[in-house]
């Protein structure tokens, strides 16, 4: 870069901040007791600062000095990205030679770049000096038209996995220790929620609504990078557990006598908490018998249930604001339905319960070993933990989006487009501002990294090229059968249904399998008509699990092949009692 480059840049930054922060050349100069015309030649480019003087300006415009010699992220040079976790661009090219043979544990789900970035850096960087070695060290996700491919580093998670091991000898209530040490960002993210939604935007300045938007991202981070730990662990100990359990179970002839293995697993790994879904639920057939006495009442009744449930629909790229008119349609279903609301509601509150009592009734004849008996544990608290983190997520998606909204209004560029930024991005987007067209090719595809050594996004035809290089190449033909884990028992028979997308779940017909990469909060309504559940990835503590055994749907989970071996209409039954599906008839 020439010296006379090095200026305008300089300049260029030196202008935008400080109409960003709304002040004068005057109120500049006066900081740093000189002419206002010092500064005038600054801005234009023609005066060479010193790194005294940079040091001054940057302290009159609060920002650190490095913010004033940073090139646009955007003007040629438009797959660039920010700086918080360091862009280290070609960092993905470097990566590729290390990539090969190295394994991945994929999630699919509906997502863009803006909300999952959250979740990448959180997971690497924020805390990691604090989190006990609990953190990952990379992550990569695709995102094509809202669909997100997340791909975790395998490696990443058996380390995490083992470093749980080990401190559950130094500390044996981890779990609860861990959980307690995130409640204060637990709290700080709900009030910070709070702040949002009784704030007028409209009135913020640009400056204000930024570092109102750059708030909630520090809570959110921080309330994210919990992430590894939970990732770490669930996904790392599944297969440990259940060969564990299962060494135990054939070992021990009463016990196998008096039930299958698929029973005892079930009951040793379900939760004796009840998921936020299932408390909705609960709240929703109590509405239903209060209306039925309130008729009067009713729209106060479901508008107070839709201020305490409005965020349901929420992923990790729409936020779906519910309204009171959504919840009357619901009522009116379930009214229509013929179904028991006062049975439902005590089947709900007493499954946690019911749970609780056959787990203790089999660890008391089941002989485990203490590390097994300490997994099992920490799988109830981190199932409960999990469930709380989806639950932030979807606020999350809310009050960011309302954020974004006001930026979207004041830079004209839809809030979809917005998405497909990063947080870091937007935190500089009154005076670094992308195209539009640009957000379009990341919203066609893109692929972004996280790593320790910094984060890189990039766009267009680089990007088959990336997945390829990393997944390789391959099919899978003539399979008639294959197996998972078990999530919830039962045996059932129907046709199979690919959902990629939430945005699909209206193609589900009652009695399909529902067949996922995952499952997300925001699949319930299919997954309350499916006959069974399978998917590629998720594990005892997942989405699919958790719904399945309260809802009691079969469903047969980490078979890591369904998505590629089944197709649309295929005949298949799923005998979640062996973890076993099979294909009865493929389609056409």
């Amino acid at each position: 870069m020439s010296n006379n480059d090095f200026q305008k840049i300089v300049g260029k930054n030196i202008r935008l901040l400080r109409e960003f922060k709304n002040l004068t050349q005057g109120d500049i100069a006066r900081s740093l007791k000189v002419d206002p015309s010092y500064i005038s030649t600054l801005e234009n480019g023609s005066r060479n600062p010193s790194l005294r003087t940079l040091e001054k300006i940057a302290t009159a415009l609060e920002v650190s000095p490095s913010s004033l010699l940073e090139k646009s992220k955007f003007e040629n040079a438009p797959i660039q990205s920010a700086e918080i976790m360091p862009y280290a661009e070609g960092i993905i090219k470097k990566k590729r030679d290390e990539w090969k043979g190295r394994k991945w544990y994929h999630q699919r789900f509906d997502g863009a770049p803006y909300l999952i970035y959250m979740i990448g850096e959180a997971q690497i960087t924020t805390r990691r000096d604090k989190r006990y070695d609990l953190f990952f060290n990379q992550n990569l996700c695709f995102f094509e038209e809202g669909k997100a491919d997340w791909y975790i580093d395998i490696a990443d998670i058996d380390r995490v996995t083992n470093a749980i091991i080990e401190l559950s000898k130094k500390y044996p209530n981890l779990g609860k220790k861990l959980m307690k040490e995130y409640e204060s960002f637990e709290s700080l993210f709900y009030q910070k929620c709070e702040e949002i939604g009784n704030k007028n935007l409209y009135k913020l300045t640009n400056s204000e609504l930024v570092q109102l938007h750059d708030s909630f991202l520090e809570v959110v981070l921080n309330r994210n990078s919990s992430s590894s730990m939970i990732d770490g662990f669930a996904l790392g100990t599944d297969r440990m557990l259940e060969e564990r359990i299962k060494e135990a179970y054939e070992k021990d002839k009463v016990i196998s006598k008096a039930y299958r293995f698929t029973e005892v697993f079930c009951a040793l790994t379900a939760s004796s908490h009840s998921s936020f879904i299932r408390d909705a639920e609960m709240e929703l057939f109590q509405l239903i018998l209060k209306i039925r006495t309130q008729k009067d009442n009713k729209k106060k009744l479901i508008g107070e249930y839709r201020d305490k449930y409005f965020w349901m629909r929420n992923n990790y790229v729409d936020a779906v604001s519910l309204t009171t008119a959504y919840f009357e349609e619901e009522i009116a279903r379930i009214e229509s339905s013929g179904l028991d609301i006062e049975r439902e509601i005590k089947r709900i509150r007493e499954l946690p319960e019911q749970n609780k009592t056959e787990k203790s009734k089999i660890l008391k004849d089941l002989r485990l070993d203490k590390e097994t008996i300490f997994l099992l544990a920490l799988t109830e608290d981190f199932t409960q933990w999990q469930d709380e983190r989806k639950k932030a997520t979807m606020f999350t998606a809310h009050y960011s989006t309302i954020i974004l909204d006001e930026i979207s209004r004041r830079v004209n560029i839809p809030t979809e487009l917005l998405k497909y930024m990063s947080p870091r991005e937007v935190s500089r987007i009154f005076i670094d501002t992308p195209s539009v067209l640009l957000l379009q090719d990341r919203k066609k595809k893109c692929v972004v990294y996280w790593g320790v050594e910094g984060h890189e996004i990039l766009i267009g035809g680089q990007v088959d090229m990336i997945k390829e290089e990393l997944l390789g190449k391959g099919t899978i033909d003539d399979i008639q059968d294959f197996r998972g884990m078990t999530a919830s028992l039962g045996k059932a028979q129907g046709r199979v249904k690919i959902l990629k997308s939430a945005k699909e779940i209206h193609l589900l017909k009652p009695g399909d399998v529902l067949v996922a990469v995952m499952t997300r909060p925001d699949y319930v309504s299919a997954m309350k008509i499916a006959c069974a559940i399978v998917t590629d990835e998720g594990g005892i503590t997942s989405h699919a699990a958790i719904v399945s055994r309260e809802m009691k749907i079969p469903c047969v989970i980490g078979t890591k092949i369904a998505t590629q071996v089944l197709k649309d209409g295929d005949i298949v039954e799923v005998n979640a009692n062996h973890g076993l599906v099979k294909i009865i008839k493929k389609a056409g």
